[in-house]
Formats: structure tokens, C-alpha cells, sequence
């Protein structure tokens, strides 16, 4: 009998325990005063703009053989050809091909073709079915903890 009690007595400790780890993880990082949290692009406001799409083709090379325009098709529900230039200077990341990870950022675009900037580099080994996402980031990011937000009220 004095073994069944201990044994519900440590499951309870160990469900306790799972909660309280699955509700630190789901808290808000504000309270965590002055410690930054690391991951992918932590400055990337959930609520902006991002247009996934798939490749459906490059444009053609210049002289030199670089290939700075993609095709594309919109992905997801409600997905929508972009107005003309309506991407200008988003970021286009590459998710899924030989570019994987690579960072481009739009110079122009019309409904079924981007072309990203000449100096971050050509759009050469990019492939038909290749998947992307295009995103409005804000050019002045809010900061990322309380201290950042205390040094910038700061007057020298």
C-alpha cells in the first residue's frame, strides 16, 4: 500500500513537472528581464506581410550568365499574385532547394516574376520547384528585451 502512494506521488511530480515546463515554454520571454532568446529571426514580427511561392521557373542569364529573376507561383490559401513592384525591398528566403537558407532581397517584382538585387548575389542553381517565402520586414524593429528598450529612451 505504502508503494502504491509513493508511485502516485511521483507521477503527480512528474505531470506537475511537464506542465510547468509546457508553460514556461509557451510564456511570453518578456518577463525574462534583460536575457535574449535565441532562434530564427527573433526580430521578424508575426503579423507582417509574407508571400510563399514555388519556382516555376528562372528568367533569362545576362551576358555574364548570372540569373537574377525567378518565376513564381503563389502558395497557401488565399494566395495571390503580388501587384507590380509591391515586393520591392522585401526579403525573398530560399526554403527548399539547392540555395536552401540563401537571402535575397527584391529589387522588383510583377504578378509572376521577382527579381531580387544584383549584390546579394545571382539566383544560379535555384531550380524549377524550388519553395521560397517573400516578407515585409520593418526596417526599424521594435527591441528585443527591456534593457534594449531602456538604453534607447537614454539620454547621454
Amino acid at each position: 500500500m505504502l508503494m502504491k502512494w509513493i508511485s502516485s506521488c511521483a507521477r503527480a511530480s512528474l505531470v506537475a513537472g511537464a506542465l510547468l515546463l509546457s508553460l514556461d515554454a509557451a510564456a511570453d520571454p518578456a518577463w525574462r528581464d534583460g536575457i535574449l532568446l535565441a532562434g530564427h529571426d527573433p526580430i521578424v514580427d508575426p503579423v507582417l506581410r509574407r508571400l510563399p511561392g514555388k519556382v516555376t521557373g528562372l528568367g533569362a542569364a545576362n551576358k555574364a550568365g548570372r540569373i537574377y529573376t525567378l518565376r513564381l507561383q503563389p502558395l497557401g490559401p488565399k494566395a495571390a499574385p503580388p501587384a507590380p513592384n509591391e515586393l520591392r525591398g522585401w526579403r525573398l528566403t530560399v526554403l527548399k532547394g539547392a540555395r536552401f537558407g540563401y537571402v535575397f532581397w527584391v529589387q522588383s517584382n510583377t504578378a509572376d516574376a521577382i527579381t531580387v538585387r544584383s549584390k546579394d548575389g545571382s539566383l544560379n542553381g535555384m531550380a524549377e520547384g524550388d519553395l521560397f517565402v517573400v516578407e515585409e520586414l520593418d526596417p526599424n524593429p521594435p527591441p528585443t528585451s527591456r534593457r534594449d528598450n531602456e538604453s534607447a529612451h537614454r539620454v547621454a
